[in-house]
């Protein structure tokens, strides 16, 4: 019985930390994406691209979660910033294909390396010896959601 309700207070006490955690880092990315004049879906749609040059509209759909109605609003927006072109797949007509411009990939260096600045300046703020035993805590918890998240689909 005792063991019930310690996993209860730990689970209220993991339900808060998260969402505090989810506001904490979408407050982050927001300010980040200002520093580069992006808006936080733009910030997060170019990152998409940080190990890949292209990808489908419905990928970016997928990954994103949202609708692609939503995504072809963000890349007019890029694409107008001249950081994305899309072309039709010609292999199959209904699928778009979005590639970076050559303007913005060292726009996109830039931004990556910065972006791993601002988590070296995070990482200031937490006990040296303690690094990676969080980076391994902050893994197993987005397995563990996966594995919750896999159950509903």
């Amino acid at each position: 019985m005792e063991s019930r309700k310690k996993t209860e207070q730990l689970a209220e006490e993991m339900a808060e930390l998260t969402c505090e955690l989810a506001r904490t880092c979408s407050d982050k990315e927001n300010y980040f994406a200002s520093l580069f004049n992006l808006t936080p879906a733009e910030f997060k749609c170019l990152r998409l691209f940080s190990k890949t040059n292209s990808l489908t509209i419905k990928t970016i759909s997928v990954l994103m979660n949202l609708t692609p109605g939503r995504i072809t609003h963000i890349l007019t927006s890029l694409e107008k910033k001249k950081f994305i072109k899309r072309k039709t797949d010609t292999y199959d007509k209904r699928n778009v294909i979005v590639t970076l411009t050559g303007n913005s990939e060292p726009f996109l260096k830039n931004l990556n390396h910065s972006h791993i600045k601002l988590h070296e300046e995070i990482l200031q703020n937490i006990e040296q010896g303690k690094h990676e035993e969080i980076l391994d805590a902050i893994k197993q918890l987005i397995n563990a959601l996966r594995t919750w998240s896999a159950k509903l689909d």
